[in-house]
Order: C-alpha cells, then sequence, then structure tokens
C-alpha cells in the first residue's frame, strides 16, 4: 500500500491544501474528503510513475505557475472540492485541438481525481462518427449509419450541438455502443449511468453490456436522456429508436459517486468565435452543474488576420454565455503559449541551362518564424480577465515567454508543426495546470 509520505510527496499541492484549512475543516477533511489512503485503494485509473515523472526543464517559469484570480471568489470551488467526499465537483474544460486529443487535460484529471475521488468519465463526443479523432480512453461506436456534423465543417447540415460535434441516425431504428478502456490492465471509468445528449425524441428500447441484457430505468427528458443501470460497467450498447428528428451531441459516464468530474470539449481548428457560432455552449453544459469552467482557445486566432477589439468581443460573447446559463460557475480563462508557423521566401537567383546561358528565376524555400500573433493574444485576454475579474492562467508566460517555442523544440515538447506539443509536452502541461488549480483553491479563503 502506498504510504501517505509517498503520496504527499507525488502530490505536494494536495498536503499544501489540507494545511491550509482551517482546524473544522481539516477534521471534516480527515474524515471524509482528503482521506488519501482510502482513495489510493479504492480508485482505479491513477496517474502512472512513467506520466508523473516529467523533468520540468529550467525554461519552465515555475514561479509564474499561478493562477491570477484577478477579484474573483474562488470559495465556492474550495468549497466544492472539500466536499466532493459527499457529493461530486464539476470541472468543465472547453478548447480546441489541443484538447481534443485529450492529453493534457486527461492527466489534469487523473491527478485530480487521484486526489478527490474518481466521479467518472464525465463527458465524451462521438468524435470518430464525426470524422475525426477521439481520446484514447473511450470509444463511442455504432453499426448504423449516421450523417455526421463537426464544429469546423461549415455549412452545418444540422444542429451541431455543444459538443461542437453531432450526429443524426439514418434510419429509425438504431444502436449505440459507448465504453471506456482499460488501464494498467485495471477496469478504467466504469460506469452505472449514462446521459445521452440530444435534441429531438429519443426512445430507448434496450441496453446491453458485453452481449448481455443489462436491467435498466430510462429517464427522458427535453435535451437529454438518462440511462440508470443496475451494476457498474465498461462498455454499453443502447438500441433506441427516434422519429427522424434527433440529433446526438454526446453522453455523460457517471461512476454514481462523489468525487471530481473533469469534462472536456475539444475540437480541432476551434476559436472563441466557432464556439459563438453554436450559440447555446452555456446552456449546453449547464447539466454538469459545472464549478468551474476553463476556456482554453486562442491559438487558432493567431492563424488569421487579428484584431483586438474583435477578439475582446469574441472573449466577452463566450463568457457571457456561459455566465448566464452557469450563474454560480467560476471561470478561469488561459492564454496560449508561444508557437510558429510556416513561412516562405522568395529568392531571385541566376540558374545555368544545359546550353549554358544563365537566367533568373524565383526559388521559394519555407521555414519556420514565430507567430507573432500570439502575444496580442494573451495580452487581449489578460486585459480582459483584470476588467472583468474572470481569472486568468498565463499559460504563455509559464512556458517560458518569449522565445518558449525554440526550448521546446530543442527539448522534443513540440509536435512536427511546431504548434501542437509532444505527448511529453502536453503531459507537461496538464501537471502544471493541475498545480496551479491546487496553489489557487488552497489560497481561496474558506467558505463560511
Amino acid at each position: 500500500m502506498t504510504s501517505l509520505r509517498h503520496i504527499y510527496r507525488l502530490f505536494p499541492a494536495l498536503a499544501a491544501l489540507a494545511v491550509a484549512l482551517p482546524a473544522a475543516a481539516q477534521e471534516t477533511a480527515a474524515a471524509d474528503t482528503f482521506d488519501v489512503s482510502r482513495m489510493v485503494v479504492e480508485i482505479p485509473g491513477s496517474p502512472s510513475d512513467a506520466d508523473l515523472d516529467i523533468a520540468v526543464p529550467s525554461f519552465i517559469r515555475r514561479q509564474a505557475n499561478r493562477i491570477a484570480l484577478n477579484g474573483a471568489d474562488w470559495a465556492p470551488l474550495r468549497a466544492a472540492l472539500e466536499r466532493s467526499a459527499a457529493e461530486p465537483a464539476s470541472i468543465v474544460m472547453i478548447g480546441d485541438s489541443h484538447i481534443q486529443a485529450d492529453i493534457s487535460s486527461g492527466l489534469t484529471r487523473d491527478l485530480l481525481q487521484y486526489d478527490f475521488g474518481n466521479a467518472g468519465r464525465g463527458l465524451v463526443s462521438p468524435l470518430k462518427i464525426s470524422g475525426t479523432n477521439e481520446p484514447a480512453d473511450y470509444s463511442i461506436q455504432s453499426r448504423n449509419s449516421w450523417i455526421p456534423v463537426k464544429l469546423m465543417s461549415q455549412p452545418w447540415r444540422q444542429t451541431v450541438g455543444f459538443t461542437g460535434a453531432s450526429i443524426r441516425p439514418s434510419s429509425a431504428s438504431s444502436d449505440i455502443t459507448v465504453s471506456t478502456s482499460e488501464k494498467d490492465g485495471d477496469a478504467y471509468n466504469p460506469f452505472s449511468s449514462v446521459t445521452l445528449f440530444h435534441q429531438g425524441k429519443m426512445s430507448v428500447g434496450s441496453v446491453t453490456s458485453a452481449g448481455r441484457s443489462v436491467p435498466f430505468r430510462s429517464i427522458p427528458s427535453h435535451d437529454y436522456t438518462q440511462i440508470l443501470l443496475e451494476r457498474p460497467v465498461t462498455d454499453l450498447t443502447v438500441s433506441f429508436s427516434s422519429g427522424g428528428d434527433l440529433t446526438l451531441f454526446g453522453a455523460m459516464l457517471s461512476a454514481d459517486t462523489p468525487g471530481v468530474f473533469y469534462h472536456a470539449i475539444g475540437n480541432n481548428g476551434a476559436a472563441y468565435e466557432t464556439y459563438n457560432r453554436i450559440g447555446n455552449v452555456g446552456a449546453g453544459i449547464a447539466p454538469l452543474s459545472p464549478d468551474l469552467v476553463i476556456v482554453s482557445l486562442g491559438t487558432n486566432e493567431a492563424f488569421g488576420r487579428f484584431d483586438a477589439q474583435t477578439f475582446a468581443r469574441s472573449v466577452d460573447r463566450l463568457v457571457s454565455n456561459i455566465r448566464q446559463a452557469n450563474p454560480s460557475a467560476q471561470i478561469l480563462l488561459t492564454t496560449p503559449m508561444e508557437c510558429q508557423r510556416s513561412v516562405s521566401t522568395t529568392k531571385k537567383v541566376r540558374v545555368k541551362s544545359r546550353k549554358g546561358r544563365y537566367r533568373t528565376v524565383n526559388r521559394t524555400s519555407r521555414t519556420y518564424a514565430v507567430n507573432r500573433n500570439i502575444a496580442p493574444i494573451r495580452q487581449a485576454i489578460l486585459d480582459y480577465g483584470r476588467e472583468h475579474n474572470i481569472a486568468v492562467y498565463d499559460w504563455y508566460d509559464v512556458a517560458g515567454g518569449a522565445g518558449a517555442s525554440t526550448s521546446w523544440i530543442n527539448r522534443g515538447l513540440f509536435a512536427k508543426d511546431r504548434v501542437h506539443h509532444s505527448r511529453t509536452g502536453y503531459l507537461l502541461e496538464g501537471r502544471l495546470l493541475y498545480e496551479a488549480l491546487m496553489d489557487a483553491v488552497r489560497n481561496a479563503p474558506a467558505s463560511r
């Protein structure tokens, strides 16, 4: 069994949070919330040593790895985590391709759930059926034909939904299979209830797991259908009928246990304005009951024409949409780190022909340069957070500031496109965000 000393060595922020709690809260934590020795035994899918044992390069600004609250009151978030042994806390992260693969967000999820308990895998989207990449820890499949739509493939043939992906069955009777994968040989993220988010009517006919019928109870609602199971499973096939108006957006997988949900919504190529075009992101995530919504966007805006005022309006529109539908949730904006873009250079050169004559031709070569739009985007997010009392995590600064992209490339932390990270780079990012979140919660005032 892992010792408390070993756990606190791996998770110093957890130890600091426990110490920072008032005496009365520490008693409660010891009995209910922060009994990590109990959690080590009961919670599957703890972060692997390989994921945790990542050397932090010297160019990472550890002293900057803090969340600027900008006057926001995070006491409710602290309270939600303190009582997570009794009822789940919920965090929703919204982003672009950095989030879609769920590597960095997946490690942040693992670390938080290792500390506070695994309430379940949370929100999953039909990304593969809609024609794009899906995270490795879950799968959504079907034997039937579907009409897919992706956030960045406009015009949309149907409602895209708050997840940025939607699928419409081609026939009146269909089925869909949702499953979670094993991790380190153990059942990982078993679930005992599934909430299917959709538009239109869905009538559930049968539910099976591993080819066997599972007793269930179906609870329909306007925007979703909840399916309660008699026992936990790691795969579920739902057979249903619809009247031709059904569009499915995703599913929430719950273990029906206390702990933390860390939902991730990521779409390749997404920006603030593309989520704004959905129009109902805030209302869509409301059933997830978020205590914190993290918005991690800005990279894709840097690859087009950038106007600070237009960008600020896009940020405000999405933030306002989220706040209106989720008034009790805190919001955290993150800045994008420095990246590079491909640039072409054309030079006139003299070349010799076979006949010995010289002529001048244009020769184009491609190289990379720092994307100069990232810095003003970062500044616009910082300014917006200060002006509207919204917390900001300055990933640009933490990652190394100006010149960081070269350092990341030299250390193998960037992918070949010099925009996305390598797996190690994403794991580093996820770990640092976890540490910053824990630091912010530890320093938030205790609830009264």
